[in-house]
């Protein structure tokens, strides 16, 4: 252990020291030109249920999914509330981070706006 810390020390040292200057930023990537752009495109989830019936004919297999995501999402909010509140501390949260499922078969809290984020970009 000793050694694998002191050549992971060195390949730090090595890789900070030998950085480029200016580094190459993907204009997609936090500080780039394009971080963040299309948020504007992106349409809440709650939208899909002022879908017409025959809007929704044309994608049979997502909205019956959808379906069942909701049916689960009911079914599981107690417990993920009770959760959220049970491993809060005392003066609130101190982290944007949320916990995991604790028992196997359990879903994490707020597992909802995971499954239905909106897509990254329009196309």
């Amino acid at each position: 252990m000793v050694k694998a810390t002191r050549m992971l020390k060195a390949g730090e040292e090595e890789f900070w020291a030998r950085q480029h200057p200016q580094p190459y930023i993907f204009p997609d990537s936090p500080g780039g030109t394009s971080y963040e752009r299309y948020d504007c495109y992106k349409v809440p989830e709650w939208a899909l249920d002022f879908w017409h019936p025959s809007e929704k004919a044309m994608y049979p297999d997502y909205f019956a999914k959808r379906e069942q995501w909701k049916k689960l999402r009911l079914q599981s909010w107690d417990k993920e509330v009770a959760q959220l509140e049970a491993e809060t501390p005392p003066g609130g949260p101190t982290t944007e981070a949320l916990p995991p499922a604790r028992k196997e078969g359990d879903l994490p809290p707020l597992w909802w706006q995971y499954v239905t984020r909106p897509r990254q970009r329009p196309m």
